[in-house]
């Protein structure tokens, strides 16, 4: 595998930064140079976030941006506090997800595991999609290295299945599994879509996928029981700064920088599920989502 080692100059935004895999993929981030800023829910996380990565990195190349992706406003917010305080954005990892194991409604009524998992990626990702288009660069020989997204997916995507009657998960019957695989197959849908509305020289959207991750903070909002099954699964889950290779590769590597609209796991492309793969549902997800968030401001 190949990867840029040297990242200075470039500046990379990771949301669900104050631990586990976005903790890990700030540190190998900022170790290679890059100005990192870390989006988190809680100023005070960050903060620690931010001080424990500084143990390897530039302190001054370390940014905070809190924001409660849960919130609309605040995501359309945090966007244009990001544009306005950095004059370039070279890569976007959505990497903040939930799995919550049960309904709770956001203050703009929707179920909170849909919001944070795919609306905060679809609004924040299209709107810092122009500006980091433009920003992409060439070298002297005339080469153009695109910026790049990454939202970062799971196998769970496979059991997912869209209820375009009623998308925001305030209807149906709620089951905690259900509604993270719906969230993921829907921001699979969604890399796929933005990579096909995007130029692929100056910007490419693809999907990684860690795998099952050691010591991350998802699943902690789960049952009781879940969260045995989970402890059982530990010994044969990944370290997370072996997963968060898949996320770097992904958002830094010559080789992933020459495909987009993809999905990869283990530093390598791989198939999503049969859903993931229709433009069709694609498209179709993308029109609602737009009347979904033009309906709530």
């Amino acid at each position: 595998m190949t990867e840029s080692n040297d990242l200075a100059g470039r500046t990379m935004v990771v949301t669900g930064a104050t631990s586990g895999l976005g903790l890990e993929t700030c540190r190998q981030f900022a170790q290679r140079g890059a100005t990192v800023v870390l989006v988190g829910r809680d100023q005070d996380r960050i903060d620690a976030a931010i001080a424990d990565v500084s143990g390897s990195a530039d302190r001054d190349r370390l940014h905070s941006a809190p924001a409660d992706l849960s919130s609309l406003d605040r995501v359309r917010t945090l966007s244009g506090e990001l544009l306005h305080r950095f004059p370039r954005i070279d890569v976007l990892v959505n990497n903040a997800g939930i799995d919550a194991g049960q309904r709770r409604l956001t203050v703009d009524g929707i179920e909170e595991t849909f919001a944070v998992n795919y609306l905060a990626p679809f609004l924040l990702a299209t709107t810092l999609a122009p500006a980091m288009a433009r920003a992409s660069t060439a070298d002297a020989a005339g080469y153009r290295r695109p910026s790049r997204i990454v939202d970062i997916s799971s196998s769970g995507h496979r059991g997912g299945s869209l209820d375009f009657d009623d998308l925001d998960g305030t209807k149906d019957t709620f089951h905690g599994q259900r509604a993270y695989n719906n969230s993921k197959l829907a921001l699979t849908l969604f890399t796929r879509e933005l990579a096909r509305r995007s130029d692929p020289a100056r910007l490419v959207v693809n999907c990684a996928d860690p795998g099952f991750v050691r010591g991350t903070a998802l699943g902690r909002g789960l049952p009781f029981g879940h969260q045995v099954v989970g402890a059982l699964l530990t010994p044969f889950m990944a370290e997370v700064a072996k997963a968060a290779e898949t996320t770097v590769w992904t958002a830094t590597a010559t080789e992933s920088g020459k495909f987009t609209g993809q999905y990869v796991k283990g530093c390598k492309v791989v198939q999503p599920g049969k859903d993931a793969r229709d433009a069709g549902l694609a498209a179709r997800l993308w029109a609602a989502t737009e009347a979904l968030l033009a309906g709530r401001g």
